[in-house]
């Protein structure tokens, strides 16, 4: 049995672990890359966030010829053909309209920032800590306010400071679905909405034919990562020995079945795959 688990856990370790953030909605690109789509008769998103610092690029995706021109007149593309890019930094805070000179109903807007929060890409768990991030173009050490507004307005909730490589990061435990932001002297963040489930793990265990299957479900339903975690005694407790993706709620896990009865959990967790959301009850495990 103790080898068949060793071999389940050094597979475990030799998986790629998640992401636990990614910054904004750079499509995978680095953090400070931001690209913007020029469609038929569009661009795409018409409207960006970026941070003081942030590159954008604009592919023009359509068989039509565009250009990219601010309205203040600080910049132009010239005419960009099909498959044609067109880039620009942003180094001074406020907002910058930009439209196509060809096709004038065609409109953007650049919104540059001191402070970005990442958008939180899962829901969280009343009163579980949660990891929050964000990036800023303030100097490093420069204290940083976080703050959430549940339906009552904003209130500070945590704080950090600038780190040197112009990102922050806090734990936050929230207690109900809301927006947050992150605040610094007079500059705020856009408000990014963080939802807040009180979510419950059900797992039921059995056993058949030299192998043992855990149903779980969660609820509310929706997507998230759950892990099947044992209780190992040479581990001294609780150890990670198979993932799954919930699919509208629900996985199932299947191992060979340990030759003597010992205790397992799931455990629903941030993408990360170690910060817990929620834990169904104990349940038993293998043959006898």
């Amino acid at each position: 049995m103790i080898r068949a688990l060793l071999a389940a856990l050094a597979a475990l370790a030799l998986m790629p672990a998640a992401a636990a953030a990614q910054h904004g909605d750079h499509g995978g690109a680095e953090p400070g890359a931001v690209m913007v789509s020029i469609q038929f008769a569009a661009f795409t998103p018409p409207f960006v966030d970026v941070l003081r610092g942030d590159t954008i690029t604009w592919d023009n995706v359509s068989v039509r010829q565009h250009d990219v021109a601010a309205v203040d007149g600080s910049f132009n593309s010239g005419v960009l053909g099909g498959s044609a890019t067109f880039a620009r930094t942003f180094d001074a805070g406020g907002e910058v309209a930009y439209y196509c000179t060809i096709h004038p109903f065609m409109r953007g807007t650049i919104a540059v920032h001191d402070l970005l929060l990442d958008k939180p890409a899962e829901s969280a768990v009343p009163g579980r800590p949660f990891p929050l991030h964000g990036r800023t173009a303030l100097a490093p050490g420069t204290p940083i306010s976080i703050e959430a507004d549940e339906g009552a307005g904003f209130t500070p909730v945590a704080s950090t400071t600038a780190g040197a490589d112009g990102t922050f990061g806090v734990q936050l435990r929230p207690h109900g679905s809301g927006q947050l932001r992150a605040v610094a002297g007079s500059q705020a963040s856009p408000a990014v909405t963080l939802l807040v489930l009180d979510r419950k793990v059900v797992a039921t265990a059995r056993t058949r034919r030299g192998r043992s299957r855990v149903d779980v479900r969660v609820t509310p339903a929706g997507s998230g990562l759950v892990v099947l975690q044992l209780h190992l005694k040479e581990r001294f407790g609780w150890w990670p020995v198979q993932r799954a993706t919930l699919r509208a709620g629900r996985a199932t896990f299947s191992l060979k079945a340990p030759r003597r009865r010992v205790r397992a959990r799931v455990v629903l967790t941030l993408a990360d795959g170690a910060t817990p959301l929620a834990v169904s009850l104990p349940l038993r495990l293998g043959r006898g």
